[in-house]
This record gives structure tokens, C-alpha cells and sequence, in this order.
């Protein structure tokens, strides 16, 4: 069972004390439709342009696709982007891909860079915490996929840039919002903002509280989170800050073998001979993070912005496990500085950005025995101090209107310190990666009116994240070396049927070296080794296509393709050569598509539809996962000032495992999801405008 959840009438107290003044908004409906293709601005390695000239391969995931909820989460957004596939292994425990396998993300987000509202959100060592923000915050994702070394650091996957509720409306004076959902398999998700804005600061107070029971056994969550955002603006300076804290618990149920899973899929990991169940071990995952930023944008001429911010975090972490009971007490700080020049000439228009990060964590890490989910005898305490930084140069010249040519270069390092206390014999030890330069150069040409090719080549280094230089099996493996490799792409970006159609054509070759790769030993608990090369070579599609009928009614339709035939290039393990077979966790097509319809802006009707081919399990390509087709829907209605929304999530009811363990011990490769399951709501908006 989850722990005690505390109801919605705590929110509603916080109405009536909050926004009792605030007058409801009695503004029209615009029924109007376009049934056109909206611009796109995209910001890509720190340059703003329009997405279609860019060289590089980016998806914009807008507001208006994550408002289309279906399960509480981000994961039917992510997905319909291809070559990004995000996974969730119970509910609350999320791993992200981007043009690569789950080779590294047991759980968690590893190897992709993710930024919020402009500051990293990624800690020091490359781990990412994204299941403790409020998804609901969230308003608009730009992804960028390859190598990104060149402007955001390690990093060989690709960025992810995450924007929250910053309102922009200078009419807006007080505004709130209240969002209430419930769903299949106790979910509750209640949701609070109020937005308060005066002559020159604006702040955004947020506090939402979601729990779920869980389809299987040992699958509950409970999230609880205040955020507080504020924006000062004057003629020359732009200060942002945030708050965010977040109590996260979700209950780790664990992998089955094939026969537990066909036997009673609901079921969480079971005893063996010498281990416990997850149920009698009480596995979950505990996370209390507080996180505080502020980043400042001064003008310093009319073409020149500095930009400076610092980040700072404070995680507590527990998980008691099948093997173990682990505690984490990590603090990190991070601060930055980039320099953004606009220069206008006769030959061009010229941007230059230079700058650097760095990022710094101490983490105590204890290991006890794991009693029936009680922490037992201590096994080992260790000190970790890590360290991370680069500095990088940007330049952008756009030349005669057709011609965009980008170059950029990074120098990053990373290193680590680590200290056992509870071996007085053991000597403190360090592992350092220096020099990692990371080049990129992009061209982007105009060969028609609506109709962009570009070509880039870019280098990337990935070192091993915390997690993966000391693993749950309390060693510290300092030989593991860094992945890194060269990544060679084409594409093709344009609009066409008259500003209705937009579509994107990209294939890549990205060969990694030295990549990592997870592994289990004979009780279950994980390591990572340098598996050798891989050949990443591939090819996506995305097309956005709208159109409009007698001035109220739009359909708008999005298909998405992503060819991924992944091998292992030179790879031996415990004596075995797995050279040619297919790279572990990766499926080699991935379909989705989406289709809209939209009625005076206030009827709207989704269908979603998410494919993936059969996926290796093993290095060996011995067991695969089985094909899969995920179907989702929803209608939602606005009237006035509320919006009502129902949606059903796998909607052919079919049975399949979202993020299975790869070279799973014991064969316990399936997370098996949940059924067919159903999701209502509403959402109330208020606010007062300047008279």
C-alpha cells in the first residue's frame, strides 16, 4: 500500500486564502482557425533562428501536444517525436533515449543534457532527477538529438530544454488555475497556480500533490511538490529565479521472467532460494530534493547579452532494495557564464557565443543490509566529490539569405574523488577525464523557397555518470573510460501545400567508442563495462500536416518514423564475442502517428498511435521483447472558463512491458504495464486583467 495521501482539501484552503480577490475571466472564445502550420523559433546550441533553417536535427513538443493528457505523465508527448523514446519501468521511475538504446538507464536519465527555464537540470555526474518536477509545469520542450557537446557539455545523446509558465501577457495582472484529474488504479492529481504580476516582477506560486496505487503489486507513488517561479524586468536586465522542492516516493516492484509474467503479470519480483521478494523488502525509491536558481540577462549593448546563472541542489535519497538498503545525501552547485553577440554586416548576419559551465557535487553514499525494508548493519560509507566543466566558442553566419553556416567547439573535463571510510585499509582513490574536445560544424542551404538541406558532423564524450563509476555493488570502477564518437548527418527540413505541410527528413552514422553498457552479476546487482564500439546508424521522418474546414473545424495530423538498425561493432564479454549482433534494448522501427480534430477551439479529439518492433534483451540477442502497438485517446471541452478532458491510455487493451531490464539476472527481463486505464479532469481558469 502507499503511504497516507493527503486529499484535495488542502488545495482548496489554499484557494480561498490565496485568490479571493482574483474576478473570473468573462473573455470570448477567438473561434477563428488558421488551419495553417505555425513558425517555428527554435533556440539550438544557444542560437535562435527559425527551426527550418537550423542544421540540426530538433523537435518542438508544444504546449498545446502536453496538454493532451492520458496517464499523468510526459512519456505520450516524448514518444511521438521519433528516435526519442521515453520508458517507464513502474510508476514514478522514467529512463530517455534519444537516438540511442537503454544501454545506460537501468532508471533515471543518463546521457542526455536536460536545462530548465535555461539553467541545467542535470546534476554533475549526468544523472538526471526528471521525475521530481511537476509535469504539469511544464509548457514547451525543445529536443535536440546527436552530440551537443559543442554548446551544453558531456553529453552524447543529445538536449533536452525544458520551459515552464513564465506569463508573457502584459494586459494579465492576477491569474489562477486549478487542475484536478482522476484516473485507473487510484490515481489522484490535483494541481494549483497562481500567477501575480505588478509593473515590473511577475511570480508564479505552484503546488500540486499526485499519488497512484499501482497496477501491479509494489507499484505505488506518491508526489508531492512546491515551486515558486519570479521574473524582474527592467530596460536592460532580466532576472529569473526558482524554487522548487519536491517529496517523491515510488515503489519499485521489480522484473519477472517471461513464465511469472504470462503466469500474473501484476505480480512484483519473487523470492528465490537466497532472496527475498520485493514485497517482503519493502523496495521503493524515497527523494526529497530542494533545488534553487537564479539566472541573470543583462544588455549590455544593443547586440551584445550576458548571461549568468548559479543552480543549487540538495538531495536526500533512499532505496531500499532486493540485495540492499542504499542512502544518498548529495549537494550540488552549478554556475555559468555566456557572452552573446549580434553583429550585422554587409555579407551577413554574424552571432558569436562564447561562455563556460561548471558543476560541482559532494555526495555521501551509505550501503546497509536491507532488513524486511529497515536499514540494517552498515556495509560501506563512502565520500564522492565530482566535478565537471567546459568551456566553448559558438559562431552563426547567416550569408545571402540562403546560406546558414554554424562552427562551434567545447573543452570539457570531469573527475572524480572518492573515499571509503568503513575500510580503514583502503586508500582514497581519483579518476579524471580532461581534454575532451567536442568540435561541430553545421551548413544549412536554402535550395528552394520552402526547402532547407543541411549537412553536420559533431563530436561527443560521454563519461560514466555516478551511478555507473560506483553501482549498486558498492565498488568504485575506476578504469571505466568514457564513450565518445563521431556523429555524420544529412537532412532535409520544409514546408509545402501551401503552409500546411511540414516535414523533416534526417539520417545520421554515429559510431561510439568505448561504449558503456550495464550488466548484472548472479544476485541481480548492477555494474556497467566498456563494451567495445557500436555502429549508430539511422534514419527518422516527422511530418505535421493541418488543415481547416468552413472556418471551425482543424485536423491536424503528425507521423513519425525512425529506422534504428543499431549493431555492436567489437564487443567481447566473459570470453564471449557478440561482434554484429544487435545493440542491446534498442528497437530497430519505431512508428507513431497522431491525428487531431479541433471544433471553434473548444471541441477537441486526439488519437495517438505508438509502434515499436521487437527489442534484444541480451548482449547475446537470445531473448526479445515482443512487438508492441500502444493506442491513446481523449476529448476535451471548453466552456468559458473551464476545460473538461477524459482520455483513455492503451486503448486496444493490449499487454506489453514499457522498459524491461536488459541482461536482466535470473532472466527477469519484463516490467509489465498496465491494462487498459482511463484519466478525467478539469481544469478551472481565473484571472484579472488591467483595466
Amino acid at each position: 500500500m502507499c503511504p497516507r495521501y493527503y486529499s484535495i482539501r488542502h488545495i482548496l484552503f489554499f484557494i480561498s486564502c490565496i485568490i479571493f480577490n482574483v474576478s473570473l475571466a468573462q473573455t470570448s472564445i477567438d473561434t477563428a482557425m488558421s488551419g495553417t502550420l505555425d513558425s517555428v523559433t527554435v533556440t539550438a546550441f544557444r542560437i535562435t533562428y527559425n527551426g527550418q533553417s537550423l542544421p540540426v536535427a530538433n523537435a518542438r513538443i508544444t504546449s498545446a501536444t502536453l496538454q493532451q493528457e492520458v496517464n499523468g505523465t510526459l512519456l505520450p508527448a516524448f514518444n511521438l517525436v521519433p528516435g526519442v523514446r521515453m520508458e517507464q519501468r513502474s510508476e514514478g521511475s522514467y529512463r530517455l533515449a534519444i537516438r540511442g538504446s537503454s544501454l545506460r538507464s537501468p532508471f533515471g536519465v543518463r546521457n542526455v543534457k536536460v536545462y530548465w527555464n535555461d539553467v541545467p537540470f542535470s546534476d554533475p555526474t549526468g544523472n538526471t532527477y526528471l521525475n521530481i518536477l511537476p509535469f504539469s509545469l511544464i509548457n514547451g520542450i525543445d529536443i535536440i538529438k546527436g552530440p551537443v557537446g559543442a554548446s551544453y557539455g558531456l553529453g552524447t545523446g543529445g538536449a533536452v530544454l525544458l520551459q515552464s509558465n513564465f506569463v508573457t501577457d502584459s494586459l494579465l495582472q492576477n491569474a489562477a488555475s486549478i487542475n484536478l484529474r482522476a484516473g485507473s488504479f487510484g490515481y489522484l492529481g490535483q494541481d494549483l497556480r497562481v500567477t501575480l504580476r505588478q509593473k515590473k516582477l511577475q511570480q508564479t506560486f505552484f503546488i500540486s500533490n499526485e499519488k497512484i496505487d499501482g497496477w501491479r503489486d509494489q507499484s505505488g507513488s506518491t508526489k508531492k511538490n512546491i515551486t515558486w517561479l519570479g521574473t524582474i524586468t527592467t530596460n536592460k536586465h532580466t532576472l529569473k529565479g526558482m524554487v522548487l522542492f519536491t517529496d517523491l516516493m515510488y515503489q519499485t516492484p521489480g522484473g519477472l521472467t517471461l513464465a511469472q509474467m504470462q503466469q500474473n503479470p501484476r505480480q512484483a519480483r519473487q523470492a528465490t532460494a537466497t532472496l527475498l521478494s520485493a514485497v517482503t523488502q519493502q523496495t521503493a525509491v524515497y527523494n526529497k530534493t530542494l533545488l534553487g536558481s537564479f539566472h541573470h540577462n543583462y544588455q549590455l549593448a544593443k547586440n551584445i547579452d550576458w548571461q549568468n546563472f548559479i543552480v543549487g541542489t540538495n538531495t536526500n535519497f533512499k532505496n531500499p532494495f532486493i540485495t540492499n538498503y542504499e542512502t544518498r545525501h548529495e549537494k550540488n552547485a552549478s554556475f555559468g557564464s555566456h557572452l552573446i553577440m549580434r553583429v550585422q554586416k554587409p555579407i551577413g548576419d554574424l552571432k558569436f557565443v562564447i561562455g563556460g559551465e561548471w558543476q560541482v557535487q559532494d555526495a555521501d553514499i551509505d550501503n546497509y543490509g536491507n532488513k524486511r525494508g529497515l536499514r540494517d548493519t552498515l556495509q560501506f560509507s563512502d565520500l564522492i566529490t565530482t566535478r565537471q566543466g567546459f568551456y566553448f566558442a559558438n559562431a552563426s553566419l547567416r550569408f545571402k539569405k540562403k546560406w546558414l553556416i554554424e562552427l562551434g567547439m567545447s573543452n570539457a573535463y570531469m573527475g572524480y574523488n572518492y573515499a571509503r571510510s568503513t575500510i580503514l585499509t583502503e586508500s582514497a582513490q581519483s579518476k579524471s577525464n580532461l581534454g575532451l574536445l567536442a568540435p561541430r560544424m553545421g551548413v544549412s542551404y536554402a535550395a528552394a523557397k520552402n526547402t532547407n538541406v543541411y549537412l553536420q558532423i559533431s563530436k561527443g564524450f560521454s563519461p560514466p555518470t555516478l551511478a555507473e563509476m560506483r553501482p549498486s555493488d558498492g565498488l568504485f570502477y575506476k578504469n571505466l573510460l568514457p564513450e565518445y564518437g563521431w556523429n555524420f548527418e544529412f537532412g532535409m527540413k520544409g514546408i509545402a501545400l501551401q503552409n500546411r505541410l511540414r516535414y523533416a527528413l534526417a539520417a545520421y552514422h554515429f559510431g561510439i567508442k568505448e561504449a558503456i553498457v550495464r550488466q548484472n552479476n548472479n544476485a541481480g546487482i548492477e555494474y556497467f563495462v566498456n563494451a567495445g564500439a557500436t555502429r549508430q546508424a539511422g534514419a527518422e521522418l516527422q511530418l505535421d500536416y493541418s488543415t481547416r474546414f468552413s472556418k471551425v473545424h482543424q485536423l491536424q495530423i503528425e507521423f513519425g518514423y525512425a529506422y534504428q538498425p543499431y549493431r555492436f561493432i567489437k564487443y567481447s564479454q566473459a570470453g564471449l564475442i557478440f561482434d554484429g549482433k544487435e545493440v542491446t534494448g534498442n528497437a530497430k522501427h519505431q512508428v507513431t502517428s497522431s491525428v487531431t480534430y479541433h471544433y471553434k477551439k473548444m471541441l477537441s479529439f486526439f488519437v495517438k498511435l505508438q509502434s515499436l518492433s521487437s527489442i534484444p534483451l541480451t548482449d547475446a540477442n537470445d531473448v526479445y521483447a515482443a512487438a508492441y502497438a500502444l493506442a491513446q485517446s481523449g476529448i476535451s471541452l471548453n466552456h468559458k472558463r473551464v476545460r473538461y478532458f477524459v482520455s483513455v491510455d492503451n486503448l486496444l487493451n493490449k499487454s506489453y512491458s514499457l522498459g524491461n531490464d536488459i541482461n536482466a539476472a535470473g532472466r527477469r527481463y519484463y516490467n509489465p504495464s498496465s491494462p487498459r486505464g482511463y484519466m478525467a479532469g478539469m481544469s478551472i481558469q481565473m484571472a484579472k486583467y488591467r483595466r
